[in-house]
């Protein structure tokens, strides 16, 4: 959609308004929509423009989303695509020169692994590119997207959240809603507005990045050999430097050169040197873009204010080492999303929303951590290689792949990372009944695929060759495992008596039983565990507890 198909008009007033267009911002609006709730997008920016490289990872978890969406078989399409479905990190000391290894990748790429835990596998894709497949989507759903708007200020008045919008040619609209969401970046006005205070740690440094062209040497012909038939992500390291390679298109590349983050940028001419000593040729390289950004996280200090919410970037920042930023903003939106809607449609407790905050702050402090962890372990890496000795030209296959090795395992949690993708877990939050059903501690590398209350409902293939995923319904599901009739129908009568939404799924046990051991699983509209077990005395007290009343 071009600026020229943008309505001039706005409406006086609806449910929920959302401050930015980006993949977070989009997502709330899908999922709203979804729910059958009416939404307002407004972005400053007029149109998606392809810019420097950036967000090109989308997790496990967030193509569950996409698949939900009717949007994943679209992106996969446009993805990075390898000769080697099974997926790797490929380790080199220079990108014209053979690989020192390919080594194995935890991060949902590798298809037959990932079927194992999801119904689809992870993908690569530019962010202009996903952001116009959700945009697409969100006004066939019946979004409200309108770009060249800008939110000029934000305040409540009488428990209604009051919005004065600029339009595109200057002329500001004042527009109602029951909630606002903050989907509008690091320097979000809207986490202002609401006044919500960060925290953090850094910066430790400041990541200035290129995009480049070499002549006479094409990235696609440099990654076409059989040794990058697998090739997800590429690593570049020797003693002069350490990056990961973004590779645009078929001429162009990236890499990053890492400085005190009050160092003033580097000039040209160390933009050269350094792109050589990726290259490993001593051409002229050409810059085609450039960005830059500081280490640090930045957590909200609360992820709301009365009815104004904020979620991804602006709730969180965190380096890009693991590709986690954007995933957690959709999954903040995701968890947000059903919780508006059963507000707004009657049957969400007062206690609902405000697990919004105490279910995904947790979360966004964890994987942030998690990504400075990243940056420090690149850091080390570096390091290291910056006192081996170099290796020679009559170097071994087997010398050569034990470097590439050492670089691996000192960058590990970077590359496999299904504890950070499917293991965000809400193990305390008041929606959550936990009972006696135990788990392992939290690992950021491994992911325990088991169900219990607070964890992702566990991914199963039918027997007709769909996941579960698909028999899940919009609102909650009762997962039925050889349960008693009675007790199924005590659940659904109280589910029923105050209007929560709840599809009854029944599954055989030869199934269920690998990862479901109890004979009841009641899984929320994200596709959490409220609770399971095989009876209650109090199934009414259940419902209530689990729809935030």
């Amino acid at each position: 959609m071009g600026a020229l198909d943008i309505p001039s008009t706005i409406p006086d007033s609806l449910p929920v308004i959302v401050v930015g267009a980006g993949p977070v911002g989009l997502s709330l609006a899908i999922e709203l929509r979804l729910h059958g709730i009416d939404v307002l997008v407004v972005e400053r920016e007029l149109e998606i423009v392809d810019g420097h490289p950036k967000g090109r990872g989308n997790d496990l978890r967030t193509l569950e989303h996409y698949h939900r969406w009717g949007v994943s078989s679209e992106l996969h399409r446009l993805a990075w695509q390898t000769r080697n479905p099974n997926q790797k990190v490929i380790i080199t000391q220079t990108i014209n020169e053979q690989p020192l290894g390919a080594y194995p990748l935890r991060y949902g790429r590798h298809i037959e692994e990932s079927q194992e835990y999801a119904a689809e596998p992870s993908l690569s894709v530019p962010q202009p590119i996903l952001m116009r497949v959700l945009q697409k989507r969100a006004i066939e759903l019946g979004a409200q997207i309108r770009r060249g708007w800008e939110a000029i200020s934000i305040k409540l008045e009488n428990e209604t959240v009051v919005a004065e919008l600029q339009s595109p040619t200057g002329i500001i609209h004042r527009v109602y809603s029951d909630y606002l969401i903050g989907c509008d970046g690091p320097g979000s006005q809207v986490r202002k507005a609401a006044g919500i205070s960060q925290k953090g740690v850094g910066p430790i440094a400041r990541a200035d990045s290129y995009v480049v062209r070499s002549k006479g040497y094409k990235i696609r012909d440099m990654i076409s050999s059989p040794a990058h038939d697998a090739l997800a992500f590429l690593m570049v390291l020797n003693p002069k430097v350490c990056t990961i390679i973004s590779i645009p298109d078929e001429e162009n590349w990236g890499f990053s050169i890492m400085s005190k983050d009050n160092d003033p940028s580097p000039p040209n001419e160390k933009v050269q040197q350094v792109g050589q000593n990726i290259l490993g040729a001593n051409v002229p390289l050409e810059v085609i873009s450039s960005s830059s950004f500081r280490v640090f996280t930045r957590i909200a200090e609360s992820y709301s204010t009365g009815r104004l919410f904020i979620a991804g970037d602006a709730a969180h920042l965190c380096p890009p080492t693991g590709g986690h930023n954007m995933n957690i903003g959709i999954g903040d939106v995701v968890n947000l999303g059903w919780k508006l809607a059963a507000v707004l449609n009657g049957w969400g407790g007062e206690k609902l929303l405000s697990t919004y905050d105490s279910e995904r702050r947790p979360v966004g402090d964890r994987v942030c951590n998690s990504a400075m962890e990243n940056s420090y372990l690149m850091q080390k890496a570096a390091n290291l290689f910056s006192e081996l000795p170099p290796l020679g030209a009559d170097s071994s296959q087997e010398q050569r792949f034990r470097r590439g090795e050492t670089a691996y395992q000192a960058t590990f949690q970077q590359w496999n990372s299904l504890g950070i993708t499917l293991g965000q877990r809400y193990d305390d939050s008041p929606l959550t009944i936990k009972d006696c059903w135990e788990d392992p501690p939290y690992s950021a590398v491994e992911y325990w695929h088991y169900a219990c209350p607070g964890h992702r409902a566990p991914h199963l293939w039918l027997d007709d060759g769909s996941p579960l995923l698909d028999h899940f319904g919009k609102g909650f599901t009762l997962l039925d495992v050889q349960a008693s009739e009675v007790q199924v129908k005590c659940f659904l009568d109280a589910a029923d008596r105050v209007g929560l939404p709840i599809t009854w799924l029944k599954l055989p046990a030869r199934i269920a039983r690998t990862k479901y051991p109890a004979s009841i699983t009641i899984i929320r509209p994200d596709q959490y565990i409220s609770w399971q077990g095989d009876g209650s005395d109090d199934p009414s007290s259940i419902i209530d507890s689990i729809r935030g009343s």
